[in-house]
């Protein structure tokens, strides 16, 4: 994909946002190490490669506990550690590059000689200045605390360094404690003048889905759905690259804005009404607040306005087809057809039939583009397959990512690194083999139990594919909102409620 739209620096703007959104305190303290470890990577002259992926983990080393909305107690580093590994590796495009962040705040063992100890143990105590930063201690005052507990919590070696580093740039410790952001200014500069592929920055607009959507695998499955029909139906209507592109990435981003929306509102598995449906709708302007300063004009219109309708009796400002771009009609279509076809908490998957049946009802009521409705029914099956595989390889990510850490944070040997409980786990002599398989053993575990349920898995599937449709309670408060004669009735049926 062309970086027409976006760039290094607009992505890593919105990464920033969006886990703002999030949790500001942990943030704020990731931008902090990472200013201090950018720093460190300069005096120490480290690869850069390596040293830009350290900040990246710095800035990021607290994405564990985003997901996991609490569950991780703050006592446990090592579930912190598991929890963000994993979510890097499998949602990340940092992959097995984010290893280091499984010995983030592990124990300091003296002897050990392997390259992602050394790094999350440098990523440990550069979080620890930051801490001392934040309590307002001075330089002479750090220097003593860590000396104190170097050789016993820190590496001797990176203490020295620390140290020195502080000393010899007394520039950072000034920075951090100004209130202006010069230090965040000069961080996110140094990353985003690193070389990244297309398909890196795409994945980090991934990772933040991801992030906010670890709740809700359906809400996942909508986002990544309506980008991939979205597009589709922008190729068909022959529409050049840079529009295709265009409409492709406001989809990726266009319910960002559900991240501030409370989760009883988002997972009810009851119908909106009042003052929850009023919040609910408010998604689409805390999109537009989000995704602005961030991405082009066109990118933060064409989001804000997926629930904006031909007739004007879409929302939040009512606009009518004279007002809305062909890229503005594209993602709502593609906002519909996806909202009907995934599974919510409250209804089953739509079949393809039922899906055309309502967007005829939509075009001949003047609310969906005729001829881009035509688009998809003529290559229906197609469109849906790709988007199909798409939602699979997704959830695939998120489900593998939640098998490995929880085999991980059952994992002995990863304790080994952060309770001296676990001491007789491992021989002196085998600590750097005990590394190198720290997560391979249990991802190797997973697997195997993964291939063992294939078989019923399969067998499932085939059963649930012959049932599309509710098998609960809600089945009948569902099909109240189509009438007898199967005809939308719009009143009751809305569209962000799917």
């Amino acid at each position: 994909m062309e970086s027409y739209y976006y760039n290094s620096s607009t992505i890593l703007r919105y990464l920033r946002k969006v886990l703002n959104e999030i949790h500001k305190d942990y943030v704020d303290s990731g931008l902090r190490a990472g200013f201090i470890m950018k720093r460190f990577a300069q005096k120490y002259k480290l690869n850069s490669e390596i040293a830009v992926r350290l900040v990246l983990l710095c800035m990021l080393k607290d994405i564990g506990c985003f997901y996991q909305d609490g569950n991780i107690p703050k006592d446990n580093p090592a579930l912190s550690a598991a929890s963000g590994y994993t979510f890097l590796k499998h949602c990340s495009p940092l992959g097995d590059g984010a290893k280091p962040l499984l010995f983030y705040k592990a124990r300091y063992i003296d002897g050990v000689d392997n390259d992602e100890y050394y790094c999350g143990m440098l990523m440990t105590l550069i979080n620890q200045v930051v801490m001392y930063n934040f309590s307002e201690y001075t330089l002479d005052e750090i220097e003593e605390f860590l000396k104190n507990d170097s050789g016993v919590l820190y590496n001797p070696d990176q203490v020295k360094k620390v140290l020195k580093l502080l000393r010899d740039e007394e520039d950072i410790l000034e920075k951090l404690n100004q209130k202006n952001s010069i230090f965040i200014h000069e961080t996110c500069s140094y990353i985003q003048n690193a070389n990244y592929t297309e398909e890196e920055l795409l994945k980090y607009i991934d990772m933040t889905n991801f992030s906010f959507e670890f709740h809700n695998h359906e809400t996942l499955a909508h986002t990544v759905t309506t980008a991939v029909i979205a597009k589709e139906i922008a190729k068909l209507s022959r529409l050049t690259e840079n529009q295709i592109n265009c409409i492709y990435l406001a989809a990726l981003v266009h319910d960002i804005g559900k991240i501030r929306i409370p989760i009883s509102i988002l997972c009810n598995p009851n119908k909106l009404e009042g003052e929850d449906l009023k919040e609910m709708r408010r998604h689409v302007e805390y999109t537009k607040e989000i995704l602005e300063g961030s991405f082009s004009y066109k990118i933060v219109e064409m989001a804000a306005n997926h629930h904006e309708k031909l007739d004007g009796s879409g929302y939040p400002r009512g606009l009518k087809a004279i007002d809305l771009s062909i890229g503005d009609k594209i993602l709502s279509l593609a906002d519909v057809i996806s909202a009907l076809y995934c599974k919510r908490s409250y209804k089953a998957s739509f079949s393809i039939d039922r899906i055309i049946n309502i967007l005829k009802e939509d075009v001949d009521s003047l609310k969906l583009d005729g001829r881009l409705v035509n688009h998809f029914i003529n290559n229906s099956d197609a469109i849906m397959k790709i988007a199909k595989e798409k939602e699979a390889e997704v959830l695939a990510c998120y489900e593998n990512m939640q098998a490995e850490y929880s085999l991980l944070s059952k994992s002995k040997q990863l304790h080994y690194f952060f309770e001296e409980d676990y001491a007789d786990v491992v021989s002196d002599d085998k600590i750097c083999e005990t590394i190198e398989n720290v997560d391979k053993e249990s991802y190797e575990e997973y697997k195997a139990n993964d291939d063992s349920d294939l078989e019923e898995d399969e067998g499932f599937e085939e059963e649930n594919e012959s049932n599309n449709e509710l098998n609960y309670s809600e089945e009948t408060e569902l099909e109240s909102y189509i009438d007898e004669d199967n005809e939308l009735e719009e009143d009751s049926l809305d569209y962000e409620e799917l």
